[in-house]
């Protein structure tokens, strides 16, 4: 007759936010996956533009700098 029963309490608003939690956990996760992509894709468009930059910067400073000796080199 003696028998142990567990007795289960659950106040009303954490049923409620055990519910909810779950659903908005894994959407931040997802938010945050998505922010570290977005930054990794948009700074390897950065560093690609500047090293464009910078090789567009050194092959018009080396055919200035030739143009420039073809012109004193012809006058002289």
């Amino acid at each position: 007759m003696n028998t142990n029963k567990s007795v289960r309490v659950i106040k009303r608003g954490e049923r409620q936010a055990a519910a909810e939690a779950p659903a908005v956990v894994p959407a931040e996760k997802a938010a945050a996956r998505r922010e570290r992509e977005m930054k990794t894709v948009v700074s390897g468009w950065v560093s690609e533009h500047r090293q464009r930059t910078e090789e567009f910067r050194q092959t018009f400073a080396a055919l200035f700098r030739g143009m420039d000796t073809a012109s004193q080199g012809g006058a002289a």
